[in-house]
């Protein structure tokens, strides 16, 4: 057991249209990160490389200290990955699914899973075809816990979810990095859910990144360019548009201190 939970090393990839360029960052242990980025800033290519699902990439990428491509088995034992695009199988029942894909991992408690089945009000007879999008992320959320990993990987978690339940989730995650110490990557476009519970923030545009910062400090850096009386929100991120260049997301809190608010910016870029 390492103290970083997840590690990019100098990751890069290429397709003909889209590429990641030297893709560094880390998140330790009992942390959640939010990664945020426009449409087609390589956020679901990342969680591919995560997953194996890409693999002639360079560079190297670890959980918990264990190479994805090399050790595969051991980090899918100890990684959950939420997201729409998970398989299970959907001609069976939440509890199907568990009695089958349950004992692959080391860690597996049918209770846990069945007590979060019935705290997140999940039918146990109803199939996983007949599920809304929202129900599905409860489930995958449920089997999550059962296996107790050490790093749970989410794209767009909040999509879908009411809003009485997408309250109970962010307060879930904040329990499960509290008493498991265990870690969050968390991509979405509602940033006002990483404004609740986010303590690191990834930002990448066009496969690169361009910073990863702790929360408070990205609120220092731009309290300079703010109103007054008017507080960092992760949403201001964005409010310049399209970053030109990493140097010039180097010097984006200058930006801020010389152009002013998060209106004036958005105006300005005509978003």
């Amino acid at each position: 057991m390492t103290e970083k939970a997840l590690e990019f090393q100098h990751v890069s990839f290429a397709w003909p249209d889209f590429s990641l360029s030297d893709v560094s960052f880390s998140l330790e242990r009992g942390y959640l990160m939010g990664l945020v980025g426009f449409n087609g800033s390589g956020k679901s290519t990342l969680f591919h490389l995560m997953e194996n699902k890409i693999r002639n990439y360079t560079g190297a990428i670890y959980i918990d200290g264990y190479d994805c491509r090399l050790q595969e088995p051991k980090v899918k034992d100890i990684t959950a990955f939420l997201s729409e695009e998970q398989q299970f199988f959907y001609e069976e029942t939440a509890e199907g699914n568990a009695d089958f894909l349950g004992p692959y991992y080391s860690s597996w408690d049918k209770e846990t899973f069945r007590t979060c089945l019935d705290r997140f009000e999940i039918s146990r007879t109803h199939k996983l075809k007949d599920y809304s999008r929202g129900t599905f992320i409860k489930f995958q959320l449920a089997f999550a816990m059962a296996h107790h990993p050490l790093l749970y990987v989410m794209d767009e978690p909040t999509a879908g979810l009411d809003p009485v339940f997408r309250y109970d989730f962010l307060r879930i995650l904040q329990d499960i990095l509290e008493k498991e110490n265990a870690s969050v990557l968390f991509s979405t476009h509602n940033t006002g859910d990483l404004d609740r519970i986010a303590d690191y923030i990834t930002m990448i545009d066009k496969g690169r990144i361009l910073f990863s910062k702790d929360v408070e400090t990205l609120s220092d850096e731009f309290q300079a360019g703010l109103a007054e009386n008017e507080k960092f929100q992760i949403r201001q991120l964005f409010c310049k548009g399209r970053w030109k260049s990493v140097t010039a997301a180097d010097n984006y809190s200058n930006s801020f201190q010389k152009k002013g608010t998060c209106a004036a910016l958005a105006q300005e870029a005509k978003l």
